[in-house]
């Protein structure tokens, strides 16, 4: 008989296994309750019913009201049509918007896009180990700004920025403040009552709940155009119908993982914590991007010198680790750069992110195949062999 091999999978800030209790609240939405909740008929009532209850739960998990809850179809469509939406919303007040080098790139683009409608953009920097500058947002704050958007915590590195100072900082300009809370969500407490937050993309897929599923939370009296035309659903902002069975997984997930953050978070940055010590004790030449303290509980960026993280992640992958590098020889990582990272280093460069069933045994696993590659691959190294030549 063939032995079934050892998979562990560590990128889970791309997407994270469904949680069996989402799963089973999902069935009824698949094979029962599978009307239009846009219908006006009973059945329809009912999915309707199943929907609020999801924008309900999604609402306690960042303490907002139910109806400041909008469905989309995951972080993509949010941070779209929060950039997007707000921006020509509130047009007639300014055409001038400021975001990060370092934000996803369904923010960077669609800020691309509004560039060539006439806003204009700034991009603000960050420090080497990834902390957006307040001082660049402050001086580039202009009459005429309408719209900040900085994200809670980078995807990339984990790093966490000063979200309450930043958002505290432009509101004190009246100027709408938008956060990507995508890899931040069940990883640390979000409160928009607590910090100044007018609008807030949230996702499902790294939640432990089904993919394609998002929100974006816009607080009551904030003006926002709708982004998708056709028939209206979501109170007349969203054309399309809902994705029940998604959106009633989706608040399912945020319920489980709002319940108790910080126990979640703690056995998370433990094996997490377990892991970075491990390569550093066994591999030589590694670093960590990213913020050593201030960053979410599951994500660890490293270096490893003189390595090739395509070929790495694809040897890891040949043993039954899952990873994905963040960036390519062709298209290498914006967050890095902007990290003041040379080169070489971002192509040196892998995510790892944990979830909740992966284990130290896990990781004692992936430790052991890690040092055997490094090693095979540092042996074949160009940047290697020039290294020793250089000496």
């Amino acid at each position: 008989m063939e032995e079934t091999r050892k998979v562990v999978y560590l990128d889970s800030n791309t997407a994270t296994y469904v949680n069996r209790e989402v799963l089973q609240e999902m069935m009824p939405a698949f094979n029962s309750v599978y009307a239009n909740p846009n219908s006006n008929h009973s059945l329809g009532r009912l999915a309707k019913q199943y929907v609020e209850v999801a924008r309900q739960r999604v609402a306690n998990g960042i303490n907002a009201k139910r109806d400041e809850i909008y469905f989309t179809g995951g972080m993509t469509e949010a941070n779209n049509w929060a950039i997007i939406g707000l921006a020509r919303a509130n047009r007639s007040k300014g055409k001038h918007i400021i975001t990060s080098k370092i934000e996803d790139n369904s923010i960077l683009l669609a800020c691309k896009q509004l560039e060539k409608e006439g806003f204009q953009v700034t991009y603000v920097g960050c420090d080497d180990s990834g902390i957006v500058s307040l001082s660049q947002i402050m001086g580039a704050m202009r009459q005429d700004t309408i719209l900040v958007s900085i994200n809670v915590a980078n995807a990339e590195v984990g790093t966490i920025q000063n979200l309450n100072a930043i958002a505290r900082t432009v509101k004190e300009k009246d100027i709408i403040f938008h956060c990507d809370a995508t890899a931040a969500l069940g990883a640390m407490n979000l409160d928009v009552q607590a910090v100044p937050i007018d609008a807030m993309t949230l996702s499902s897929d790294v939640i432990y709940g089904p993919k394609g599923v998002g929100a974006l939370y816009v607080k009551e009296g904030v003006e926002i155009e709708s982004y998708l035309v056709g028939d209206g659903s979501e109170n007349g902002l969203r054309a399309g119908n809902p994705n029940v069975p998604a959106i009633v997984g989706f608040g399912k997930a945020v319920e489980l993982v709002t319940a108790d953050i910080a126990t979640t978070a703690h056995k998370l940055k433990i094996v997490r914590d377990y892991l970075v010590k491990n390569i550093m004790e066994k591999i030589e030449n590694v670093s960590l991007n990213g913020h050593q303290y201030q960053r979410v509980c599951n994500i660890a960026n490293l270096t490893f010198d003189c390595v090739d993280n395509e070929a790495l992640c694809a040897m890891l992958d040949m043993n039954g680790v899952c990873v994905t590098p963040v960036s390519t020889r062709f298209e290498p990582s914006y967050v890095l750069k902007a990290m003041r990272r040379e080169p070489e280093q971002i192509h040196s460069s892998v995510r790892f992110s944990v979830a909740k069933n992966v284990t130290k045994d896990d990781v004692d696993y992936v430790v052991e195949k890690l040092v055997n590659i490094v090693k095979k691959l540092r042996e074949i190294s160009p940047l290697r062999k020039s290294t020793k030549e250089s000496k």
